[in-house]
């Protein structure tokens, strides 16, 4: 069942290039926004002003989102070396990453959802089911 890890979390790899959101302005994929995180032109504020950092209830927010941004790269390094616990944490990871997202966006967030966020959440919870359902 490790070969379903495996291949659950090289799925997520490949959704990372495809677009995660799409907006009036363009998309946005899961390495823009790793890009964003790892670079952060503007500082904290200018990359992730959305998330309001500087108040209580932001702040929150800004440190669920970067959770759930480690928790699915986790996910995607332990499945892709075999680990059946990869797919778990990723599935947990996408959780966190999407009720942040959804707290960010509101009532319109299905409307922004693309195709490389569905794969990269759908692969996580079939890679967990099959790889993990059994004991992990």
């Amino acid at each position: 069942m490790r070969l379903f890890s495996f291949l659950s979390s090289l799925l997520v790899v490949l959704s990372f290039a495809l677009p995660w959101f799409r907006f009036d302005g363009g998309e946005i994929t899961f390495l823009g926004i790793l890009r964003e995180v790892l670079t952060m032109p503007g500082g904290f504020n200018g990359a992730f002003w959305w998330l309001n950092p500087n108040s209580t209830a932001g702040m929150f927010t800004f440190i669920a989102f970067f959770a759930g941004i480690f928790m699915i790269l986790i996910g995607v390094l332990f499945g892709v070396l075999g680990g059946r616990v990869g797919p778990g944490v990723g599935t947990v990871g996408m959780l966190v990453f999407t009720l942040t997202s959804w707290y960010v966006y509101g009532s319109g967030y299905f409307e922004v959802l693309a195709e490389g966020y569905i794969i990269a959440l759908l692969s996580f919870v079939v890679g967990f089911v099959v790889a993990g359902g059994e004991k992990l």
